[in-house]
């Protein structure tokens, strides 16, 4: 499968309507993180950094790593009250971005990630996928842009029994194009 994608995208970067200057840029984006079905983690924020490599007009690979500090959750049983401390997520992986229009962009975006989860009595590295979509528009200085996503991510651990842990985030951001190189193809 891996290779299959690899080829499809240098297939994609070689094609002669796709040539145009490849751009290598940077971003910082945070928001809030809101667990799906989760007993023992509370909402909480996050905040990251981005690096997106637009290859051709309308695929970009985006790097990325970003931390999410859940939030505190009690449950109460009868008279007995539980607080769980919220579980700290450090997250580096990748998106696909499928980017459509110009100074307004839709982006729909899929990626794979690794993710450590801790808390006391919890220390896990466990594999990630997220997709959601975004919202891009450039800003009045050349190269900036800001963002607005809204993304589902899902952490599952295969060695174990337990269900994934999933969760909603709603983000904001910028990003500016550092480097333009020139068109792949002539």
């Amino acid at each position: 499968m891996k290779r299959v994608l690899f080829i499809g995208l240098v297939a994609l970067a070689l094609m002669p309507g796709a040539a145009r200057a490849v751009s290598i840029g940077i971003g910082a984006y945070g928001g809030t993180s809101i667990p799906v079905l989760q007993g023992d983690n509370g909402s909480g924020s996050v905040f990251g950094i981005r690096a997106p490599v637009n290859f051709v007009p309308m695929l970009t690979v985006e790097p990325f790593w970003a931390k999410t500090s859940g939030g505190d959750k009690t449950q109460t049983a009868g008279p007995l009250r539980v607080t769980f401390p919220g579980i700290d997520v450090t997250t580096y992986g990748a998106n696909v971005l499928f980017t459509f229009g110009g100074g307004l962009q839709l982006y729909p975006f899929a990626g794979v990630s690794s993710s450590t989860l801790k808390r006391t009595g919890l220390d896990a590295s466990q594999t990630g996928y997220d997709f959601g979509l975004g919202l891009g528009f450039k800003l009045p200085l050349v190269g900036l842009s800001a963002h607005a996503r809204g993304q589902v991510d899902i952490i599952t651990d295969p060695a174990s029994s337990q269900a994934s842990r999933k969760s909603a985030e709603v983000t904001v951001g910028v990003s500016y194009a550092l480097f333009h190189f020139p068109p792949l193809v002539p």
